[in-house]
């Protein structure tokens, strides 16, 4: 945009299992300014939210609308809602102690030579994991595609998201801490929905 702009906001959110949470909120924006800018609504997810975890993967859909003279933009992310505490010296979700049981990922795929980008195929790998009865998957010095995430939403695996060099042995120099921090806040912008990581 050239000038600022009228626009609505409309927001919906609802089970992805099909389930009776359906909720709905509109915002009239007086202006939409040129650039970027932050708009906040609030939606309640009632009493009857169903949490993700590794035994029930509840997963929503939220459908952002912005409507104005100039047409419309959607989105439409999935997220789940958990609890991550502590239950004495154990990691708790939703309350209940959970014991890490995973493998490791090192994005070693010989027959392409880079990890796969569609669902279907991380479901086939994370898939086997849960048979082997893992709940969770270490990514050593990197961050899996949207499609691993969406799956493991689904099958309600625990995905361990690593920086580069977090083994140790990175240079402790300000350039390199620095584009540490910014990749490890551009990994949470773009996944931080995902219940799984």
């Amino acid at each position: 945009l050239d000038k600022p702009v009228a626009a609505r906001l409309t927001v919906n959110a609802g089970g992805l299992q099909a389930r009776d949470l359906d909720l709905h909120t509109t915002a009239d924006l007086a202006e939409i300014e040129p650039g970027r800018q932050t708009v906040t609504v609030e939606m309640d997810m009632g009493e009857d939210v169903r949490l993700w975890s590794e035994h029930t993967p509840e997963l929503y859909r939220l459908e952002a609308s912005l409507v104005s003279v100039h047409g419309v933009a959607r989105h439409k992310p999935e997220f789940g809602m958990r609890e991550l505490s502590q239950a004495g010296t154990r990691l708790a979700i939703n309350g209940r102690a959970t014991f890490l049981r995973g493998a490791l990922e090192n994005f070693i795929h010989p027959l392409t030579g880079y990890p796969p980008t569609d669902m279907a195929s991380w479901m086939a790998i994370l898939g086997i994991n849960k048979a082997h009865g893992l709940n969770h998957v270490r990514f050593h010095s990197c961050c899996p595609p949207e499609a691993a995430f969406a799956a493991a939403d689904r099958l309600g695996m625990i995905l361990n998201i690593e920086l580069p060099g977090c083994s140790g042995g990175e240079p402790d120099e300000a350039e390199t801490t620095d584009y540490l921090q910014a990749e490890a806040f551009r990994i949470l912008d773009t996944f931080g929905n995902h219940p799984s990581f």
